[in-house]
């Protein structure tokens, strides 16, 4: 019936990332409010759904089991308590369910959306068997009969969805592909097709046929907001921040009935509110990007840029306040503007070195909590909250508890792992590491990484290689291109250290291969190519480094292809480098304290060179956040010069900085 199919097509979705909010709102349009108008098999298995979705999997089960087996023949039954049994872990009762229903209704008669709903169990399973199942249930979904366009072309995106995850790059394309001829006549389906293609060609660093498919999505359904923010991301990724602000305007029209509809709470106004708060996420969080990138000549237009962006994450919470990626969104800009980064500097409050003030970010997860009691990602973001803070001992006490309540999360036992390491505590560490590393039933690269690198930190090479080679072995598709980065370039500084030229140089192109965006691979590799090799392999990779390393500290980059400019006499050179340096990263404190000292040591005439040594530290000052370094050779300088008016102001703005204990580390940003 009309109504199962609805029902059966929400799970569905979720597991294979296509937009849940849009789905439902067709689904229940199709299905209607009235409950009069469902069945009481339908009405059953919305009860069983609702008992999954509260965490109530045992109850959900017992319930699905007995309906199941009272009504075998029911695809929204049979749907619902497979899924509810296999969420509980009781797998065969779950497979059973799903064999008397194919029994019931007749070989190759299985609906197609039942399918997928079997499928998508079967891939939460997390094992060889079950992902292989998955993939031959979405196969006899796209192929049965007993489906409509809608329903085919939504099999074809899980299917796609299910490749891709599996790193199947090529099948997924030809899925999706596929799934828009299917969808000829179910536009919606076929925007959701569409957006799902584009997002893999974005990712695949195909963007003209990106923003072509993002656009026909737009076309077939726009109505669809997730279209509008994907493809916003997607123009922020390539720098076009104009165009990715006029498209979230352009979704923000369709949001319009969530404001209209506040004070109601039928599942009409629930979904427009998800919609909206999911699109003032995103808009938040880029406006965030372009507040911390763009807005450094003046401290009034960052305060300005950042308020926009603080806005657009209340309205998000507002609208949705179990929108819990808007929560840790707003808590990364909060934390970014207290911490700092490349483009936005922050101040370090605290007496410790790796300590900032971030009661914001706190405070905007202790609300994100309070609407969201218990919540396993929002307990994670406020335990490396507390840590920030320099509250270590809290950090470490929750996330113990966190790793008690959700043991197979790799990425709770990094944290831990990594609150450890800094502690102290090099062996608790590597065991929350290893523990991590197959925590989930598959290895995670970033756990197998840090235990590599604790043991190098602690000496021990030959176990700290055996565990790089252990994370070369990890299938591509259950890691990022940055992931597997990070573990060559920490495997290449193995290497250097055991003298193995030849294999280091080796590991270094292989990690930008896989993400030259990463700066730090880049500053490494000069590094060692200047001790090594020649200044003149030092400079080639130091000018890769600035070209392509985008992420990660390129500010470094800046600073050592100047230094080795001025090593070599080249001051020219050097001043150029400092220059484009401190203009692409103008929060660096420590790139214009490096460009003061050039000039002062690089001049014939003293005078000449204290006074563009303090011209530079005067921008610096303006635009780099507090860094008692700089201000104390500004003091020296002002008093060498004999200004005592300019001298006294310097000194007060250092008591100042000094009476509340800030201070930037020596030699790097603050970060």
């Amino acid at each position: 019936t009309r109504g199962a199919r609805a029902t059966t097509t929400r799970a569905v979705r979720r597991e294979f990332d296509v937009d849940a909010a849009t789905r439902e709102a067709r689904d229940d349009d199709a299905m209607g409010d009235d409950a009069t108008t469902t069945s009481r098999a339908t009405m059953r298995a919305r009860e069983i759904h609702a008992l999954t979705r509260a965490g109530r999997r045992d109850a959900a089960a017992r319930e699905g089991t007995a309906s199941a087996r009272a009504k075998p023949a029911d695809a929204a039954v049979a749907s619902a308590a497979t899924t509810a049994c296999f969420k509980a872990g009781d797998v065969d009762e779950g497979r059973a369910i799903m064999r008397r229903h194919r029994e019931s209704v007749g070989d190759g008669k299985v609906g197609c959306v039942v399918l997928c709903a079997w499928a998508t169990a079967e891939s939460g399973t997390g094992t060889r068997d079950g992902d292989a199942n998955a993939r031959a249930l979405l196969r006899e979904a796209t192929t049965t009969a007993n489906g409509d366009a809608r329903a085919v072309c939504d099999a074809w995106v899980a299917l796609g969805n299910h490749e891709l995850k599996h790193g199947r790059v090529d099948k997924a394309r030809k899925c999706y592909k596929s799934a828009l001829s299917a969808g000829e006549g179910a536009p919606a389906s076929a925007a959701v097709a569409a957006h799902s293609w584009a997002r893999l060609e974005a990712k695949e660093r195909n963007p003209k046929l990106a923003r072509e498919l993002f656009a026909k999505s737009v076309d077939l359904c726009e109505t669809h907001v997730a279209n509008y923010t994907a493809w916003a991301s997607f123009e922020m990724s390539r720098g076009q921040s104009d165009a990715a602000r006029k498209l979230l305007e352009r979704g923000a029209a369709f949001c319009k009935s969530a404001e209209e509809l506040r004070q109601t709470n039928d599942s009409k106004t629930r979904r427009a509110r998800s919609m909206a708060s999911a699109l003032f996420t995103s808009w938040g969080d880029i406006e965030g990007q372009i507040a911390l990138r763009e807005s450094e000549d003046s401290a009034d237009a960052l305060d300005i840029a950042v308020s926009k962006s603080r806005g657009m994450f209340e309205r998000a919470c507002a609208y949705d306040k179990k929108n819990v990626a808007a929560w840790l969104k707003w808590s990364e800009l909060e934390k970014d503007i207290a911490r700092g980064n490349s483009h936005r500097g922050g101040v370090v409050m605290s007496a410790r070195r790796n300590s900032v003030s971030n009661r914001r970010q706190l405070d905007v997860l202790t609300a994100g909590l309070k609407a969201n009691p218990g919540e396993m990602r929002l307990e994670h973001a406020y335990a490396m909250a507390l840590k920030l803070n320099g509250d270590v001992e809290e950090a470490t006490r929750r996330l113990h508890r966190l790793s008690e309540r959700f043991q197979n999360n790799a990425h709770v036992w990094h944290a831990l792992g990594t609150t450890l390491q800094e502690s102290g505590d090099f062996q608790g560490a590597i065991a929350a590491f290893e523990r991590g590393s197959f925590a989930s039933g598959r290895a995670n690269l970033p756990c197998i990484t840090a235990a590599a690198a604790a043991e190098l930190h602690g000496g021990k090479h030959g176990r700290a290689r055996q565990l790089f080679v252990q994370g070369d072995s990890v299938p591509r598709h259950l890691s990022t291109r940055r992931e597997r980065a990070a573990h060559l370039r920490l495997w290449a500084l193995l290497e250097k250290r055991a003298g193995g030229e030849e294999v280091t140089r080796k590991l270094f192109i292989a990690a930008t291969a896989e993400d030259r965006t990463d700066a730090a691979t880049w500053l490494q590799w000069g590094q060692w190519e200047k001790r090594v090799n020649s200044v003149g392999a030092a400079r080639k990779v130091f000018k890769d480094g600035i070209r392509y390393g985008v992420n990660n500290g390129q500010y470094f980059i800046y600073q050592a292809l100047a230094t080795l400019e001025a090593e070599t006499n080249n001051h020219e050179s050097a001043r150029e480098l400092f220059k484009q340096g401190c203009s692409a990263h103008p929060r660096s404190a420590s790139l214009w304290l490096q460009w003061a000292l050039f000039e002062l040591s690089c001049g014939e005439d003293d005078k000449a060179a204290s006074r563009n040594s303090i011209a530079v530290i005067e921008k610096g000052a303006s635009r780099a956040p507090p860094h008692i370094p700089l201000l104390e050779l500004w003091l020296n300088l002002e008093r060498k010069a004999g200004d005592e008016h300019k001298a006294r102001a310097v000194e007060d703005r250092l008591k100042k900085l000094l009476s509340e204990q800030r201070y930037a580390p020596v030699g790097h940003e603050v970060n």
